[in-house]
């Protein structure tokens, strides 16, 4: 709800309150009902201050003013709330073709999938004819400019995102193919066995950013798992790296590096069984040294930076695929 309440906030507040003042007498009415069937306030119209009990309850309450009272309230917080990412844009995922194979040796399921983008490309007409006018009144007309120049940044967003989706897909596309080039491949030997199959997993998906995680695991004389990552940046609508998320020219391989062999230390002394490859003069294996510039990762729930490595990358295969949330400490300085 942050960004509800933060987009609200720029609102001018004495305006707003202004127009809680010229509201009808029927509307005032339904506002003190919603916050007394709420527990906000009591049957006297005071607030009530000792219900601990109420606590969870003004919590849901208040997300549901927000959405339900204040745009009643305010044409202006409407119109802002119209704006916040997450109530407009949303991008889906759907499987387009399933490619599938069964035999006593080789077996496949091999899906490639689409990302669609619905809502916020055109904002919902406005049919209410007092909000509308209230829209063109003198507070839009002030705000005019500002108003056109979000209107416009939402629109080349929305270009732009239509375009990374475009860009996306076709990489998907490209690369299913490319998997099912090499499966038919193999079979055609008609010796060994052989197995390949791709699943896919929305990995984050809030306001400002999505990320899409493709699976692939290949079974050949032995296993094989890797990933691909594909993520789009909703507040500009373009693509985005690992470097997005620094300042420009920031050197942000270097501290992630070092904090991932620190991590990567403390798990071995504290478990004898995990083995990564640092600090070894083993010459058969090439040493972890540093991520690439295009290294895959995701943003966890909390927004850290969770740096994922495929299989055999690192480590031996039976550590199969392993990942670090980065510590936000040791990229403090260098994060957008």
């Amino acid at each position: 709800m942050s960004r509800i309440y933060e987009m609200c906030n720029d609102i001018d507040s004495e305006d707003l309150l202004q127009e809680k003042e010229q509201l009808s007498e029927k509307e005032r009415g339904r506002m003190v009902d919603f916050l007394k069937s709420e527990g906000i306030i009591s049957e006297r119209g005071k607030k009530k201050r000792h219900n601990v009990g109420r606590i969870v309850g003004w919590s849901a309450a208040a997300a549901a003013l927000v959405l339900v009272v204040v745009p009643n309230v305010s044409a202006n917080a409407a119109y802002a709330m119209e704006q916040i990412p997450i109530l407009g844009s949303v991008i889906k995922v759907v499987t387009i073709r399933n490619y599938q194979f069964e035999s006593e040796n080789y077996s496949a399921d091999i899906q490639e999938v689409q990302l669609e983008q619905s809502g916020g490309a055109e904002k919902a007409e406005i049919k209410d004819a007092e909000t509308e006018n209230a829209l063109i009144g003198e507070r839009v007309a002030e705000d005019a400019g500002a108003e056109n120049t979000m209107k416009e940044d939402n629109g080349v967003a929305s270009d732009r995102m239509n375009g990374s989706i475009q860009t996306i897909n076709e990489s998907i596309e490209e690369m299913t193919d490319r998997l099912i080039a090499r499966f038919e491949e193999q079979k055609e030997q008609e010796e060994g066995h052989g197995c390949m199959e791709t699943t896919h997993e929305v990995i984050t998906d809030t306001d400002t950013w999505f990320t899409l995680r493709i699976n692939v695991t290949e079974i050949a004389a032995s296993g094989y798992q890797y990933q691909y990552y594909y993520h789009i940046d909703k507040k500009t609508g373009e693509i985005a790296s690992l470097k997005n998320l620094f300042k420009e020219g920031a050197d942000y391989i270097s501290p992630i590096s070092e904090n991932i062999k620190e991590q990567m230390r403390k798990e071995m002394q504290a478990d004898e069984s995990k083995i990564y490859w640092i600090d070894s003069e083993d010459d058969f294996v090439e040493q972890f040294e540093a991520i690439k510039e295009d290294q895959n990762f995701y943003l966890n729930e909390d927004g850290q930076i969770v740096i994922c490595f495929d299989e055999y990358e690192v480590a031996p295969g039976y550590m199969g695929l392993v990942e670090f949330a980065v510590d936000e400490d040791a990229v403090a300085g260098v994060r957008k």
